[in-house]
């Protein structure tokens, strides 16, 4: 593929990574001289009517929220071989899954700011219509913009569900069927259900938020079905239990935020950011507590806490930077 031109101005410059789906490269667009990023899907799925759909899907929810928080795809198309393609702004530095890796946790002013972006992405989505339903820290990307750190780019609409008719596209999932990544599945989206809505987006911030306070996630288990049961049926600890670094008012918005009861949980984006920013004057003078084995699964010690910065932009790292564009998951349903 290096070298090639795709509809005379996408030239392929290198692979960046690949996976069970596809490849993404780095493309030269040849007319403007900007870099980008190209989404090939491989050709034994370019037939794939659903695989194809999500392609679509991505392209159109991300053009029609328009949010500096949401990666940009510019265009999409057909290579001469009929595979189909995406292009998106080509990003540099790393996933929040770096940061919040089994045993780390994340400064409470620095989670802050970091969830505050990203519910400003979900508050412009949700007001086209658009529910993501698979955010977790893999599809958070961290880069440096405008002269600040930790700038946020949620990734990956694949599977995102459209509300209503915007954009003459919906969601065509079953009741019954399941889509996401477990850990961070609403109970609504475990048990099935057809009528997801946005709230389903909020959950999954709230386990992004214990997770990298805690240096856990609050559900776990040794297979799909087992952390499945365990949204459904059990209520995690305490964040402060886990760890007790945790300032007591981020431990009540996220007790909040993963209340089992749909209507008990923060209702719309906005609230559950006014929610945090609320806890930004005292977020740096939180200092976290010395060091506890007594709680099942504990972070290191605060002395000890790594300070974690983007990485440079690094191929060999693709699948923990763009792990939801290579998915290994062909089989899913849109």
């Amino acid at each position: 593929m290096i070298g090639s031109l795709f509809e005379g101005k996408y030239r392929i410059v290198r692979l960046i990574g690949e996976g069970g789906m596809g490849a993404v490269y780095e493309a030269e667009h040849t007319l403007i001289g900007r870099q980008l990023a190209i989404k090939l899907l491989h050709p034994e799925y370019a037939n794939q009517a659903d695989i194809v759909q999500r392609f679509t899907r991505e392209a159109r929810a991300a053009t029609a929220i328009r949010h500096a928080n949401i990666i940009e795809v510019t265009d999409m198309g057909v290579t001469p071989t009929g595979q189909p393609f995406l292009v998106m702004e080509l990003l540099e530095g790393t996933s929040l899954r770096r940061l919040v890796e089994p045993g780390k946790t994340m400064a409470q002013a620095r989670l802050l700011d970091v969830m505050q972006q990203v519910l400003d992405a979900l508050h412009a989505a949700h007001d086209r219509g658009i529910v993501h339903r698979d955010l977790k820290p893999d599809n958070i990307f961290l880069i440096r913009h405008a002269g600040r750190d930790d700038f946020v780019k949620v990734l990956d609409f694949g599977i995102s569900k459209f509300l209503g008719p915007f954009g003459g596209v919906s969601s065509n999932t079953r009741t019954g069927s399941v889509l996401g990544t477990p850990q961070y599945m609403s109970p609504e989206q475990a048990m099935g259900r057809k009528d997801i809505d946005h709230r389903a987006d909020l959950w999954a911030v709230g386990v992004m938020l214990y997770e990298a306070s805690t240096g856990r996630p609050p559900y776990a288990g040794d297979n799909y079905n087992e952390v499945l049961a365990g949204i459904l049926m059990n209520t995690p600890p305490p964040p402060r239990m886990v760890y007790p670094g945790v300032s007591p008012a981020l431990e009540q918005v996220i007790v909040k935020a993963l209340t089992r009861t749909l209507e008990q949980r923060y209702q719309t984006a906005v609230e559950f950011r006014n929610a945090l920013l609320a806890l930004q004057p005292d977020a740096a003078a939180v200092a976290p507590p010395a060091h506890r084995t007594d709680v099942g699964v504990s972070p290191p010690p605060a002395a000890a806490l790594p300070v974690v910065t983007p990485t440079p932009y690094r191929s060999d790292l693709i699948r923990e930077r763009w792990p939801a564009l290579l998915s290994t998951r062909p089989s899913e349903s849109p």
